[in-house]
């Protein structure tokens, strides 16, 4: 009996699925997105700046320490701000006192300059009695460079001095960081620092000791008005209230530059130490300090001295290490993570390493004229955010006290000061002489402007000058304005007139 038959059921096919991509518009920005290849930071809940530095700010600051103890061009760097933001005669005071008809109050300068000079000598401006006015300013930049600011505290009165003010630099730590809490009327207290409504500064909230004091007992906090501390910032971001290490960037390539670089340096003791490691069979003798023809007792070689004959058991064959560090592709990697580190500083690789190789007068030039802008933008913020407050201050006090024997009731008209940072000698001193010659002969520019870029006071040199001509007229030297001609063959008798 045949079976009925009965069609197969065609099979079933499988349902695809395609994956639909998002769709992006095209004036869409890539970069707002995070990626495997380029991660890092989120695009939810992101933080201001102000909010991520009052989060972060004691990781960056102990680590910028760290470095400036241990990291050479840490350390490097902080000198490179003491030097060129302050220099040897540090930044100066220019008075610009004139009279109702526009000429210079010559007197009221004099006067000012020189009490402002007598002030900032060793033992008078600081507080402690050890630092003068110069020696503030090194720490405060030192500050700067490592912390992002510096805050200092005036005092007037009793402990003011013969002037009526002394400074007292203070230390970061001291600033209560963890105090932030609302105020009434729409003020606020952030890390320390209490504003009004308006974002100004009314006082910052101190500790009398640091941490670490534990010998000056329970520690008490202190509410010093915003007119009796100064605090320096180097204005960068928008509603910033602390600075951060002008390091911030660089600080993790430093810290795995100097790892690597100790690992190097391992790597290269090693290679120099002329290891020897004896390789042996398992069914071989152990190697020992005893000769052939003794047991296997005896303790085993471990160091082996100049001229040392050994006669090997069987089976035991000597074996040297070899050790390639460093090799040539060290350097050019280390002068790529130079040179990012540099870039994070904002100064050049050459003028953070000291390495002229590879330098030419052409990338000299070009590098040295970008960095002292810098340099210049950091000495008009330090000068503005320190000296203008301080000077107005000491102003107040030195005529209130008539340190300077001038009257009280001009103030207004002595609030004129300039200041006169260092200034930096040419890269081409004898093309761009010639330049501000001819620039000057145009009326271009004018001896004040060119004395200022090279951190001159132009009456300074001007009185120099006559000081000069007038002791070579007393002395009856002969110092010539032009250079002598150099001696040349002598005349041919034939081509002379008879």
């Amino acid at each position: 009996m045949k079976l009925p038959f009965f069609g197969r059921q065609p099979a079933a096919v499988p349902e695809t699925s395609t994956r639909v991509e998002p769709v992006v518009a095209q004036r869409s920005y890539r970069a707002a997105y995070s990626h495997r290849l380029a991660k890092g930071f989120t695009t939810m809940g992101a933080k201001t700046p102000r909010e991520e530095t009052a989060r972060e700010i004691r990781g960056l600051v102990g680590h910028s320490r760290h470095a400036a103890h241990n990291f050479d061009h840490a350390r490097a760097y902080e000198m490179l701000v003491r030097r060129h933001v302050i220099g040897q005669n540090g930044i100066r005071l220019q008075m610009r006192i004139t009279d109702p008809d526009g000429r210079p109050d010559k007197l009221a300068n004099e006067k000012i300059e020189a009490g402002w000079k007598k002030w900032g000598r060793k033992g008078s401006p600081s507080i402690c009695g050890r630092l003068s006015f110069w020696g503030i300013e090194c720490q405060i930049a030192t500050a700067i460079a490592r912390e992002g600011g510096a805050f200092v505290r005036l005092h007037r009165g009793r402990k003011g001095g013969p002037f009526g003010l002394r400074l007292e630099p203070i230390l970061f730590d001291l600033l209560d960081l963890d105090l932030t809490q609302p105020m009434a009327g729409g003020g606020y207290i952030e890390s320390g620092i209490e504003f009004d409504e308006d974002g100004r500064p009314l006082a910052f909230h101190i500790w009398e000791t640091s941490p670490g004091s534990s010998h000056m007992g329970t520690r008490h906090r202190r509410r010093i008005p915003a007119a009796d501390m100064v605090q320096i910032l180097i204005p960068e971001e928008i509603g910033q209230s602390l600075g951060i290490p002008r390091s911030a960037t660089a600080l993790r390539l430093m810290n795995m530059a100097d790892a690597f670089q100790k690992a190097g340096m391992e790597a290269a003791h090693f290679g120099a130490a002329a290891m020897l490691f004896f390789k042996r069979n398992a069914d071989s003798s152990v190697l020992s300090g005893t000769d052939d023809t003794a047991d296997d007792g005896g303790p085993p070689i471990d160091r082996i001295e100049a001229g040392t004959i050994l006669n090997l058991p069987p089976g035991v064959e000597p074996v040297r290490p070899d050790s390639h560090y460093p090799d040539a592709a060290v350097e050019p990697f280390m002068r790529n993570m130079n040179a990012s580190t540099a870039a994070g500083l904002g100064v050049s690789r050459e003028t953070l390493t000291g390495d002229l190789t590879g330098a030419n007068f052409s990338s000299l030039r070009a590098g040295k004229g970008e960095e002292r802008d810098e340099w210049r933008m950091l000495q008009r913020a330090f000068f503005e955010s320190f000296h203008d407050v301080v000077f107005q201050a000491w102003l107040e006090t030195a005529l209130l006290t008539q340190a300077i024997g001038l009257p009280i009731e001009k103030i207004d008209k002595f609030d004129a000061a300039e200041w006169r940072p260092r200034g930096w000698p040419s890269v081409n001193p004898k093309d761009d002489a010639t330049a501000a010659e001819k620039d000057l002969a145009l009326g271009l520019r004018s001896r004040r402007e060119i004395a200022a870029e090279r951190g001159r006071d132009i009456e300074e040199v001007d009185k120099e000058i006559a000081e000069d001509k007038e002791r070579a007229e007393r002395l009856k030297l002969n110092l010539g304005s032009s250079p002598p001609k150099p001696p040349g063959p002598a005349p041919n008798q034939e081509d002379s007139d008879p």
